[in-house]
C-alpha cells in the first residue's frame, strides 16, 4: 500500500532548516531533498513528508512563522511523477 507524498518548497534555506527542525521536534516524518527540476523555487531545499500530515504540519508553520512557499503533490502517471499544487 503506498500513500501520497507532499513536497514543500521555501524562499530560502533558513526557512526550509527552520521546517525541517519543527518536523522532527513534532516527530513527522520527512526527507531533505534538492527541489525537483519540474518545480521552481528560489531556494533549492525541499522537504518531502506523508500527506496525511498536512494539516499538522500547515498548523506548525503558522504557529512557528515557517514560511512555505508552495506544497505539491505528488502524482504517479505512467511511472513519471508529476508535481501538483495545492492551494
Amino acid at each position: 500500500m503506498s500513500s501520497t507524498e507532499v513536497i514543500a518548497t521555501f524562499d530560502s534555506t533558513h526557512h526550509a532548516l527552520r521546517f525541517e527542525k519543527t518536523l522532527k521536534q513534532n516527530e513527522i516524518a520527512l526527507v531533505v531533498m534538492p527541489v525537483p527540476r519540474e518545480i521552481s523555487a528560489s531556494c533549492g531545499l525541499a522537504v518531502k513528508f506523508n500527506e496525511q500530515n498536512i494539516d499538522r504540519v500547515k498548523d506548525l508553520t503558522q504557529e512557528n512563522e515557517i514560511q512555505v512557499r508552495k506544497y505539491y503533490e505528488i502524482k504517479i502517471n505512467d511511472n513519471k511523477r508529476e508535481y501538483l499544487a495545492l492551494d
